[in-house]
């Protein structure tokens, strides 16, 4: 059996990167201890008992707020998409296909397709927005609501476009990164 990095009985207070950078951390009490990294680097090591509570005290704690207010974001992205096809005739007139266009299931003689194209219609549902595809890509809601370090408190996280990842934490990768921690053991 390998030995654990850290222990119940032991707790997270800091990490450094190898450059002598603090490396922020969130140690909830039990379970391994995880790295989050995104483009620009590690943003994080987390300890909890699951990689699910993991992602979510990221989500919570080490995600950047985002910088544009709800009024901005639902003016931005409160719009429902859909997706029509386009069709047209040999003079050039080009339409949304309908029923019309139709005869036995195939498109009409004299008709053909041209493309589908992407069409973004204003939602009525001012709350939209939140379900809106490239909001979800793009950001999040904080689990527990806006955290500490929030200054304009509503709670939401900007994602890393360019991808992120969680990974256990192991003395290897420790090792990879030249990361020190500094764990103590409780009384």
């Amino acid at each position: 059996m390998k030995t654990p990095l850290i222990t119940d009985e032991q707790s997270l207070v800091s990490a450094t990167s190898r450059f002598g950078d603090s490396i922020p951390i969130y140690d909830d009490g039990f379970g391994p201890l995880f790295i989050h990294r995104d483009s620009m680097g590690i943003s994080g090591i987390v300890r909890a008992q699951t990689w699910e509570d993991a992602y979510s005290i990221c989500e919570d704690e080490l995600f950047p707020e985002c910088s544009d207010t709800v009024e901005e974001l639902r003016k931005e992205y409160n719009y429902e998409r859909s997706h029509v096809k386009l069709v047209g005739d040999r003079l050039g007139s080009i339409w949304e296909a309908g029923p019309k266009d139709y005869e036995n299931g195939q498109l009409r003689a004299g008709v053909e397709f041209l493309k589908w194209e992407t069409v973004e219609v204003p939602s009525e549902d001012e709350n939209a927005w939140m379900e809106n595809a490239l909001f979800v890509e793009g950001y999040g809601f904080r689990p527990n609501g806006p955290n500490k370090t929030d200054t304009i408190g509503h709670g939401i996280f900007c994602r890393d476009l360019n991808g992120d990842s969680l990974q256990f934490l192991t003395p290897s990768l420790i090792e990879a990164l030249g990361i020190t921690l500094e764990i103590i053991t409780l009384e």
